[in-house]
């Protein structure tokens, strides 16, 4: 990894070399030649590197050796973001030209001083490079050129081998009749699937209860945040959670039959606090389902009777399923005979396995990523050794062997919270904040970053949580064996730490990028104690208090490297924005608190690609921003206005024009209709997702007019939201529009989401654009039957007709041949809704059909009968929803 650090710096210095020259000719002829001769040195420290990696498991004594080649390409990062700006060319002739040379002058002598201590720090690991005698080699046996695009078939699939038993088991023990209050454990040592069983089971019973929920506890649980988290699952509303959240959530589920799973406990004291919101000795039927690693914590938690321990899988179940991974892409037929020899090592790979399901498909995934030949599987076999049962020793070979660009990107999942679900639109952002991932061949990063991303879900590295309309993955996780191999990783090579690293080990002096997941951290970290001009990301997964508030401001100042910040919910009484805005590396901001007032320096923020504000309550947004050239992706809460000077506001109308220029946004969140003129959209050529909370009329217009965003735009949210200040609450008022939306233009456009946004004359079917493929409408209030024109969508295959969305009585989907020909999932939640018909050729492709608040009359086929399912009632609006402490939710 250390490796693509390097090309980059070598290129940084190469771009600043041909630069100055250009420029200015011999005068720096000097610096030239040191650049140059660095680029040459740091081709072969690269070429060492990668020699190395592959006997670093032989050899132990090359792990200091490592470091320190890693801690040269660190500082020389560090050395080109100093001086990279100092060094532009100059292009006055004044007295401040003349001045500027002056200082530069000093700046390049300061920059040969840096330059000829590298060169005496890369000849003596040239030195060390003989003393350890490493050879040349081309690559690990069967490493093959990586194709990030390349897909892998056994990807979405949930393998089960070896648990059919134990889910008809499981289900009937869930599903019974039997009254009596229930809790099964599901118990066993990490990687067995005890998460993969409890998630089948829990899928296939869901629907036989009133409510539902699951959550994740992890080694270090927050109860208040767990009991939140049932509450909203449940249907608990807002107000009931914010006032005695305990007794309220016990009281619903007093009332109704649950199923609950409580996935990955640690310990019991977390049991033993959840249970004050969880009745467990109610005789409804109510069932809850724990999966631990140590038996004794199912056994106090459910007793001894409804224990399922399991165990790792026999040699022939072991084969079953690795051979169904191996095998799930079709391959060229065997002319050589190796089928029965790759058999033979497959099974020798196999016993290394010792039975536990994580790691044969880790290793299978590995497998998956080189040719199909005897030479590349003798290759992983060696490199897993001799001996049974090296599990630990595979994770470890699946990272090693990773792409180099990709090593960066894998060791990212370890500075997330343990079992946290994992926004990836948030992910690779981060990962092109720090540089990780660019575009290429006219693909926008966040493509290529789809494709590392899918490149790791191929290899069974982390585990898709849910899906986009489009396929991409919205939400990801990594196993919490696979995180702790993250975070050693991380440690070997000073990647990451976390303070409880930065606190108490002598060898974090000058850690790259700290992550935090308590208040009490964040204080002690940002104490003087811990100075850190080289940290790169900071992360604050917890909210802070006043306390630990300010000695972060102070700590800010020091923090000239930054590119990544995260900082949740800080105190109204703390500002830190002028603090930030001196942080001139910085790529992406996530804020949340009280008041943020951005100020005119922001514009300083020259490398800023990410500005996520959603977590605050309001924002003062000052004109500048419209005009930072470089931001892709704008994320504003609710409340959002103009800054002002006694009363009388900067912004807006000055008398003259305004020229808005965001060439490379791609993501506008937010859209402050007080303060951004509806004709601006007109100029956002890369926008790909919009989503505005006030929607007017003169929106509706822009976005219909012949000048629309028609190339790019994949998602639309469209909503009218009342609210007071400070206030996320709908309060159930709703604005009509006159004008009819025309959509026909947008020839991406695959998602579309209508709220609070009542109009007198819905779009027929040739106004909407013919790609969408997910609909969602909430207060919509619609008079006449939606299914009259939305059936005719030739590519929509989810719709949500959400709450109030439809007043009619009766809604008709006719069987003819267009009738939602892709239509796969379809929720309605209407609670005047009596009699719902589909004709026998509708819906051919319906997976799902999902009703909430009403159970209506129905005159439908048996195969749309069969997928029915009545859902618990979800008080809370899912649109202001928006996320939890840490990090927002991707809509």
């Amino acid at each position: 990894m250390a490796e693509m650090l390097i090309s980059g710096v070598v290129q940084k210095l190469a771009d600043i070399a041909g630069n100055l020259i250009a420029k200015e000719g011999s005068r720096l002829s000097e610096l030239k030649e040191n650049i140059v001769w660095i680029g040459d040195e740091m081709r072969c420290v690269k070429s060492f590197l990668e020699d190395a990696d592959e006997v670093e498991s032989e050899s132990r004594g090359l792990a200091d050796f490592i470091r320190s080649i890693w801690d040269l390409a660190y500082d020389l990062e560090d050395i080109v973001d100093a001086y990279f700006p100092k060094l532009s060319p100059l292009r006055r002739n004044d007295w401040k030209g003349r001045l500027g040379w002056f200082l530069r002058a000093k700046t390049v002598r300061d920059f040969a001083v840096e330059i000829e201590e590298i060169r005496r720090r890369v000849e003596d690991i040239n030195r060390r490079r003989q003393t350890y005698q490493v050879q040349d080699a081309s690559g690990p046996a069967g490493r093959e050129v990586w194709d990030p695009r390349r897909t892998f078939p056994h990807i979405g699939e949930v393998n089960v081998v070896g648990m059919d038993e134990h889910i008809e088991e499981l289900v009937a023990e869930v599903s019974d009749e039997d009254l009596e209050h229930r809790v099964i454990s599901i118990t066993g040592m990490a990687g067995l699937g005890k998460t993969t069983l409890a998630k089948k089971v829990y899928n296939f019973v869901r629907q036989r209860f009133r409510c539902s929920a699951w959550i994740y506890v992890s080694q270090q649980p927050n109860p208040n945040e767990l009991l939140h988290d049932i509450a909203r699952q449940v249907g608990l509303t807002r107000e009931k959670c914010r006032h005695n959240l305990v007794g309220n959530l016990f009281k619903i589920l007093s009332q109704k039959r649950y199923v609950i799973v409580i996935d990955d406990i640690w310990q019991i004291d977390p049991w033993n606090d959840l249970k004050n919101g969880i009745p467990v000795n109610s005789i409804n039927g109510s069932r809850i389902i724990i999966t631990s690693r140590y038996k004794y914590i199912g056994v106090q938690i459910g007793g001894q009777h409804f224990l399922h321990e399991l165990q790792p899988l026999d040699q022939e179940k072991s084969k079953e399923l690795f051979f169904k991974m191996v095998t799930a892409a079709p391959q060229d037929d065997d002319e050589d005979g190796d089928s029965s020899q790759l058999e033979n090592i497959g099974k020798k790979i196999i016993k290394r396995c010792g039975g536990v399901p994580l790691a044969i498909v880790v290793i299978a995934g590995l497998l998956l990523s080189r040719e199909r030949n005897i030479h590349a599987w003798k290759g992983v076999l060696k490199s897993i050794g001799k001996d049974e049962d090296q599990c630990s020793k595979i994770f470890a070979l699946s990272y090693k062997d990773l792409p180099l660009m990709l090593k960066q990107c894998f060791l990212y999942f370890g500075l997330f919270p343990e079992d946290h679900k994992i926004c990836t639109f948030q992910l690779i952002n981060l990962w092109a904040a720090e540089g990780f991932i660019h575009g290429s061949g006219g693909r926008a990063v966040e493509d290529v970053g789809q494709d590392y991303l899918n490149h790791l879900v191929g290899r069974n590295l982390i585990q898709v949580v849910e899906r986009r309309f489009n396929g991409t993955i919205r939400f990801c996780r990594v196993h919490d064996i696979l995180q702790d191999l993250c975070i050693r990783k991380a440690r070997e090579v000073n990647f990451f730490n976390t303070l409880n690293d930065v606190a108490s080990c002598a060898d974090c002096l000058a850690p790259r990028r700290v992550t935090t997941f308590f208040q009490s951290d964040a204080g002690n970290y940002a104490s003087p104690n811990y100075q850190t001009p080289k940290l790169r990301a900071f992360l604050c997964f917890d909210y802070l208090t006043s306390d630990s508030g300010k000695q972060v401001k102070l700590c800010l100042r020091s923090f000239k490297s930054l590119r990544v910040l995260i900082i949740w919910h800080y105190s109204p009484q703390i500002a830190l924005m002028n603090e930030i805005a001196k942080l001139i590396q910085l790529s992406h901001l996530l804020l949340g608190g009280h008041i943020v007032e951005l100020p005119y320096a922001i514009s300083n923020l020259k490398n800023l690609l990410t500005l996520d504000l959603r977590g605050c309550l309001e924002v003062i947004i000052p004109d500048v921003i419209w005009k930072m050239k470089q931001l892709r992706h704008i994320l504003l809460p609710f409340e959002c206005r103009a800054p002002s000077v006694c009363g009388v506001k900067l912004d807006g109308h000055r008398g003259h024009p305004f020229e808005v220029s965001l060439p490379e946004l791609q993501t506008f969140f937010g859209l402050p209709v007080k303060i951004f003129e509806a004709n601006w959209l007109n100029k956002l050529d890369s926008l790909r997702r919009l989503k505005a909370y006030f929607t007017t009329e003169h929106i509706i217009e822009v976005l219909s007019s012949a000048n629309s965003l028609s190339q790019r735009l994949e998602e639309l949210h469209l909503s009218s939201l009342y609210h007071t200040k400070y206030t996320y609450m709908a309060q159930g008022l709703f604005t009509e529009f006159r004008s009819t939306l025309d959509l026909s233009k947008y020839v991406s456009l695959g998602k579309l989401l209508l709220c609070r946004s009542r109009m007198v004359d819905f779009p027929r079917h040739d106004k909407l654009p013919t790609c969408l493929t997910e609909l969602i409408l909430e207060y919509t209030m619609l008079e006449m039957d939606p299914m009259v024109t939305l059936k005719k969508l030739p590519r929509l295959k989810i719709l949500i007709l959400g709450f109030q969305s439809y007043f009619g009585k009766k809604m008709v989907c006719s069987g003819e041949a267009d009738s939602f020909p892709q239509l796969k999932v379809l929720k309605i939640d209407a609670f005047n809704l009596e009699e719902f018909v589909a004709e026998e050729e509708a819906m051919p492709k319906l997976k799902n059909f999902t009703l909430t608040h009403c159970i209506p009359r129905m005159r439908v086929p048996d195969r749309i009968r069969n997928k029915i399912m009545i859902a618990p009632v979800i008080i809370e609006n899912t649109l202001v929803a928006e996320g939890a402490p840490g990090y927002p939710c991707d809509p």
